[in-house]
């Protein structure tokens, strides 16, 4: 879907923005839905009394994985499903230990799946399929190693398993791993913004301005870092997500009418404080002269279950 600045804008500027809200918040649950009923039709076909399904999400950067699963969870749970959200992120080998899992590699290169503990992962799910119980693990970004995360995963009679991250829908991950049935699920902001006669603001843009924009908030990382970092993040999107795209029993839209506005208002303000070299940098990635076509926003509001809280707040 492409969405038109000029009808994006005549909402804020005829302050109606909530109905904009509205409209883009509706299509998401409707999408929730779909994907529910789907999940639930398929683990019917199930013969027995114990199920363990397992939902696969994957998606490139900024796509809204983690929030969309925490949000898949609630609504399964209403179904009856004990539901676990499981991070493939979680299951990295150690900093100091990645590089030697990746021989042939120049530098360490986290977006491979050599840069996981696939065979940890898998002995895991194996040991819960079998009937364990299982401390998942959580992984500490700053110390660069696995902690114990405090949850306990306990089977039960009907166990939903939530599994998100870029390799999420990589068959290599859950190789000989004996679900009752898995679904895998692609998300990512399809859509994208139109200047008639200007030119275009892609779903790639959109998601460069969520990941900027979170990773300041979330993980104190300045926009400098997310930059130097983008061009690694793209290439291990093309070689190791989109692929995956084959593998997906549904297709989830993240995107948002509304988000365009808050996301430039904030970019903006953030472009400030960037040196010259930043700023060309961000320039190289980013068409912020067509930013400027769009309405300044610096709050909306949103409901507290929206995938875009992920990104704004």
């Amino acid at each position: 879907m492409k969405y038109y600045a000029q009808e994006i804008n005549k909402y804020f500027l005829e302050n109606r923005q909530d109905e904009l809200v509205h409209v883009a918040e509706s299509r998401h649950t409707l999408q929730f839905e779909q994907l529910c009923r789907l999940i639930n039709f398929s683990c019917l076909r199930t013969i027995g009394n114990h199920l363990t399904a397992a939902v696969l999400v994957t998606g490139p950067s900024s796509s809204g994985k983690t929030t969309f699963s925490k949000r898949l969870s609630a609504l399964m749970e209403e179904d009856g499903y004990q539901c676990t959200v499981i991070s493939i992120d979680d299951y990295y080998h150690s900093r100091e230990n990645i590089h030697r899992h990746q021989p042939a590699a120049k530098k360490p290169d986290y977006e491979r799946l050599e840069a996981f503990d696939v065979a940890f992962f898998q002995e895991q799910m194996r040991r819960f399929l079998n009937g364990e119980a299982i401390h998942l693990p959580r992984y500490d970004f700053q110390l660069g190693q696995r902690v114990d995360s405090g949850r306990i995963l306990q089977p039960s009679h009907k166990d939903l398993l939530i599994i998100e991250g870029i390799h999420a829908m990589n068959p290599k991950l859950t190789e000989g791993l004996q679900f009752a049935r898995t679904i895998g699920v692609y998300i990512c902001p399809f859509d994208s913004y139109i200047i008639e006669g200007k030119g275009e603001i892609s779903s790639k843009e959109i998601r460069l301005m969520r990941r900027a924009l979170r990773d300041t908030v979330h993980r104190a990382s300045p926009i400098s870092k997310t930059l130097d970092m983008w061009p690694d993040v793209r290439r291990g999107e093309e070689q190791y997500i989109k692929p995956m795209k084959q593998y997906a029993d549904f297709f989830f839209n993240s995107s948002f009418e509304y988000e365009i506005c808050i996301l430039k208002t904030r970019i903006e303000e953030a472009a400030k404080s960037l040196t010259a070299e930043e700023l060309k940098k961000l320039k190289d990635f980013l068409p912020l002269h067509l930013l400027k076509e769009f309405c300044d926003c610096n709050a909306l509001t949103i409901p507290s279950d929206s995938i875009f809280n992920e990104f704004y707040k």
